[in-house]
Order: structure tokens, then sequence, then C-alpha cells
């Protein structure tokens, strides 16, 4: 969104500049990337345009010599935010710019999904007879080294001395204090805590602009950047500013910097956090029926969702766990949420035992009336890793397809989304 965009200075109008920045993010980094290289060319005597990918306009871009493309990746190889449309508009050309291009990934080569997005990107303009500038490169967790390697590349392309001093700017975090945690997972060497945390004060102006805590709904992201990194990690929030706490589910991954320092967290200790918007991953107002699919740490937001529910929407909740006995994460509370009407059916997949299946064979098992749901207007919303996402998005699909119901059509209608990881 336009708010985590940093201010461009000095940016040219699109039919005047030398060099075409476009840039595709989701939560904003890639736009400080973006900052960086606009100021060093412009420092080098360039004139440079730097906009959204939905943008992409080359009739406009009529004294540019050159098209730098920064594209980050959403989800299992989606579109950033800033980037919907490019591929659509690449493709719909009749020939490719006379510019050359460049093309920059950002990710974290931890994804299977690394950098997927801008892959696709400079394929797309391989196989439409885009000239190339550099070939395509990327860079792994916001690394200010491999930045200046490429800037130092990009220079010597453009025969000017090109040297990119990139200090990523993190937004104002704010004091959380933790009030409780709930341990899971420990028997079956998966330890994992919902921690809840107190909400800070607000200010008169925070309240005014809902900045800061003063307004968030499950789905949106607690950005917490953890000690020895300045690279902060996202985790869905499982609570809303009504419910008066801040709640996050977290799993301790082996070598985890930031899962590991949260999941040592006892009542009283504090962390560096600040608030993310995540307005894609919304439950919505509408009273249309949504099926909640999830797995593991995936719950907390939808969990979330549940709990929001005051208004008795129909919820149909799948939630896939490895064990029964020590993986129920919001178990009682599940319970009370169906007494109480917010939750109309839950239906449960447990991985270990004696009858293993996943989440994606309970949707099978439940086709019939998943498809009855969807094909009168349900809101499909799925949440935890990209393997567990995969297998759903396959069941929908054949679930779907008798029906005459495509994830693409949804997808498009805005009745299924997902936030993967």
């Amino acid at each position: 969104g336009r708010r985590a965009r940093p201010r461009i200075r000095d940016n040219q109008p699109a039919a005047r500049a030398e060099t075409i920045l476009l840039v595709g993010s989701e939560l904003g980094s890639t736009w400080g990337f973006a900052a960086t290289l606009h100021a060093a060319l412009t420092e080098a005597g360039q004139s440079v345009h730097t906009a959204p990918m939905s943008t992409f306009a080359p009739n406009r871009y009529v004294r540019a010599n050159r098209i730098v493309v920064l594209a980050s990746t959403y989800g299992d190889g989606d579109a950033p935010t800033s980037a919907k449309g490019f591929l659509d508009r690449l493709e719909a050309l009749d020939q490719a710019p006379d510019a050359a291009v460049a093309v920059l990934g950002f990710g974290d080569r931890s994804f299977p999904a690394y950098c997927a997005f801008a892959g696709a990107v400079a394929a797309a303009a391989e196989a439409k007879g885009w000239p190339e500038l550099l070939p395509f490169e990327t860079i792994d967790r916001q690394s200010p080294q491999d930045f200046a390697r490429w800037g130092r590349a990009l220079g010597r392309a453009l025969g000017i001395e090109l040297e990119l001093a990139h200090q990523p700017v993190l937004p104002v975090t704010e004091k959380l204090t933790l009030v409780s945690r709930r341990d899971y997972g420990v028997e079956v060497q998966a330890p994992t805590a919902i921690l809840r945390f107190a909400m800070p004060r607000a200010t008169i102006w925070q309240r005014l602009t809902g900045r800061g805590f003063a307004r968030f709904a499950a789905g949106d992201l607690l950005g917490i950047v953890p000690e020895g990194s300045a690279v902060p990690r996202f985790y869905s929030l499982a609570s809303g500013d009504r419910d008066g706490f801040i709640e996050i589910v977290v799993k301790k991954h082996l070598g985890g910097l930031c899962s590991g320092q949260l999941t040592t967290l006892e009542p009283g200790d504090h962390v560096s956090a600040f608030l993310r918007r995540n307005p894609g991953f919304r439950a919505g107002q509408d009273r249309a029926p949504l099926i909640l699919i999830g797995a593991g740490t995936g719950i907390g937001p939808l969990a979330g969702f549940v709990r929001a529910n005051a208004r008795r929407r129909p919820v149909h909740l799948f939630f896939g766990m490895r064990h029964l006995d020590s993986d129920f994460l919001y178990g009682e509370e599940f319970s009370i949420w169906q007494t109480a009407g917010r939750l109309q059916r839950l239906v449960t997949a447990v991985s270990r035992g004696a009858r293993p299946h996943y989440v994606q064979d309970a949707l099978r098992a439940e086709g019939e009336e998943v498809a009855r749901l969807v094909r009168n207007g349900a809101r499909v919303m799925v949440c935890g890793g990209r393997d567990m996402a995969a297998g759903v998005a396959h069941a929908l699909a054949d679930i779907l397809a008798p029906v005459g119901l495509t994830l693409v059509g949804l997808k498009a209608e805005g009745r299924y989304v997902e936030d993967v990881y």
C-alpha cells in the first residue's frame, strides 16, 4: 500500500526519465531498496522515474534507455500487491520495449517459492524478446551486501560508478508485554505457544488516525524484530483491537532466531513489535458463509475470525493437526464458540495416530457439503504451510469441478484467499 512506501525524492515524470524503476512489493521493504537505487542513480546524473509495477506502460517511457524491475513474491509465487496486472500487460504488448530490462528478485531462500514471481517476470521478458540489461538476480533476506554487489554490476552496465549502501528502515516499534502463554506440542518435539500480549496505550493521535495498535483485526500481521537481526519476522494476528489484547501463535523452528526467542518468553517479558495491515486476508462484514481451512499455527487468524463472529455468520472450520492430545490449539475456545453460535461446524484432521489423515482429506470427505456452500456464495480462507495449502487447493479443485467452479474464478471474485508461509 501507499502507506508502506518511502517518499521518493526527485521522482521524474515517466515521459522524461532515462531510467524507469518498477517496484513489486507486498509489505513495503522492496520500496526501500528502490528508494536507495533511485537516490544513487539520481546522484550519478540519471533522470529516474520510480513507480509500482502495476502502472507498467511502455508507451509513456519515450526517453527511457533502461527499465529495472525490483520484485518480491507474495505467498506461493503470486504477484505482490503493487505488481498486480504486470504480467498481463507485458503479455498484451505487440512487441517488447526497446529499453533493455534488468529484473531483481527479493525473497527468503528458506521458502520453496523463493523469488518465484520475479523469476516469472524474467522468463516472460525473455519469451517476449525483451533486450536484457543484466541477467536475472536475486536478493536473499534483504541482504545489503547482495544488493551492493548487484548495484556494482548495474553500474558497470551503465558505465558509471554505482555504490548502493542500503540501510533497511524499520517501522517505529512499540514495546509489548507478554501477559500469558499456553504451550502445546512439547510431548511430540514440536513446541508451539499461544502468546498473548497486553495492548499498548494508544496516543490520541493514534486513536484518531488508526496508526500503531489503535486499530487492527485478526489476519493483520505483527512484525517482530528479533535481537541480533535487522530483518523483521511477521506473524498473523489471532485477535483484533476489540478483544483488548494482541495474540499470536508461534512454533519453535530448529535454528529459528525469532521463534526461538519468542518461545522462551515468560509473562512480564517484552518484545519490540509493530503492526502491518493485511487487508487481503480479512473475513469481511457480509453474511456469506465462511469456510476456514488451516493447519498447525495457521489456526491463529482463523481462530481470531471465529472469536470476532458476534453476528453469528455461518462459519465452517477445517483444522489439521498432528496429535489431538498435544496440538489441539484453541480446543477449549472452539467448544465455547460453538455453543455461542460463533462457530457452526468444526472438522478436525489428525495426521499422526491410528487413522492418519490431513485437512485436505477432511475436505474431500465433506466434498458435497463444501461444494454446496461455495455454490451458494461461501468464501474460502486458507492459512498455514505451503504444502498444506497446495494439497487443499488440489482437493478443492477436484471438489468444485463437478459444479462448474474453479479456484481461478473464486480468486477473481475474492472468494478464495490464502495466507501461506
